[in-house]
């Protein structure tokens, strides 16, 4: 049998399935639980992007979603916290409220809308794109300036 994989959080390490159940309590917690069925995958990337908001509509109509979380990165429970709410606004935006585009890159007026209420009722912040530091810190000029750009777009 295969190694388990797992994501380190404040140096403990987090199963899929523990991932699933801070999916449900932030769920009840900031959405009423309205989002449906989640599945869960380690994100490997190499350009910045620590998660992923996978939403794919079978022809019934239904859209199935998977979020996908980098294990490259030294997770603390906050940082983890505030990813995973970030891919949970896509998946409400796409599933609750039927929208399959929301500005450039997902993050345009109802997701900030999705922030500021959180923010407002929860004192919960949401960065639309955080650096939770990768456990290899080099970063290229190009890799920069695809962040920089990226952060002006959604401005």
């Amino acid at each position: 049998m295969g190694k388990k994989l797992t994501l380190c959080v404040d140096g403990k390490e987090l199963s899929k399935k523990e991932i699933k159940e801070k999916f449900d309590h932030y769920n009840k917690l900031f959405f009423e639980g309205k989002l449906g069925k989640c599945d869960f995958f380690w994100l490997i990337s190499k350009r910045g992007f620590y998660g992923k908001y996978i939403g794919k509509q079978a022809k019934n109509g239904q859209i199935y979603s998977k979020i996908g979380i980098t294990r490259s990165v030294q997770w603390t429970e906050d940082t983890l916290k505030e990813l995973l709410v970030h891919e949970m606004i896509h998946m409400y935006i796409s599933t609750v409220e039927g929208k399959s585009h929301d500005g450039i890159l997902g993050h345009g007026k109802r997701f900030k809308a999705h922030c500021k209420r959180l923010k407002d009722n929860f004192g919960l912040v949401i960065r639309i794109h955080g650096d939770y530091g990768y456990v290899n810190k080099k970063v290229s000029p190009k890799k920069m300036l695809e962040k920089t750009i990226l952060w002006l777009i959604d401005r």
